[in-house]
């Protein structure tokens, strides 16, 4: 299949021939989101969890008569007052998964599923990376309000120029990343998807193996 190719301006300037097998898939909407949530929730910090009363292990007998002994009252010995007891108001995880591991294939086709939903809503275009020695920062953003986007995610090859790089620093809405950080996350978030030509062709060689 073909996608178009835009300049600085805005305008379409001819189109690139993509692969059929990363661009042109069904998208499943199932893996999209698995591979979402194992994002997440290896971006979420580590906490502890710890054991109520009611989950420690100990016998249920009352340790003391209610009444009589001149002493306190108590229940059971895993009452949170009692060493190895359970934990009043301690930190709980609250049924949050730990997906902790995915495999390659599951991610590759994550990924496959989310370019290819960005395709069908005609969210991805190739862009022709400018070779001008003054290109500033002020001449991207108005790149970017022709192409009437809430908001855009650029991905660009490890070779681009520093000054095209460094023009994309600072604007609202917007991340740039290399293509090895390509993920299902950050292609799903932003509503456009702008790839210069060799960032492209790396990402389908690495998908196709």
């Amino acid at each position: 299949m073909k996608l178009e190719e835009i300049n600085i301006e805005g305008k379409k300037i001819g189109t690139h021939e993509v692969s059929d097998q990363v661009f042109s898939l069904k998208p499943r909407k199932d893996l999209i989101q698995l591979v979402i949530n194992w994002q997440l929730n290896n971006q979420r910090k580590k906490k502890g969890h710890t054991k109520s009363r009611g989950e420690v292990k100990g016998s249920r007998r009352k340790i003391v008569q209610q009444k009589g002994s001149g002493g306190a009252r108590h229940g059971n010995i895993t009452a949170p007052i009692f060493v190895g007891g359970g934990i009043a108001h301690g930190p709980r995880h609250r049924g949050q998964t730990r997906l902790t591991k995915l495999n390659k294939k599951v991610k590759n086709l994550g990924l496959i599923s989310a370019l290819s939903s960005k395709v069908l809503t005609k969210n991805i275009n190739i862009f022709d990376e400018p070779k001008l020695d003054t290109f500033k920062t002020k001449s991207f953003n108005n790149f970017l309000s022709k192409l009437e986007s809430k908001s855009a995610l650029i991905i660009h090859h490890d070779g681009a120029s520093e000054k095209f790089i460094k023009s994309m620093k600072n604007i609202p809405n917007t991340k740039r990343i290399k293509v090895v950080g390509t993920n299902v996350y950050d292609l799903i978030k932003f509503e456009k998807i702008l790839f210069t030509k060799e960032a492209i062709k790396t990402l389908e060689e690495r998908l196709t193996k």
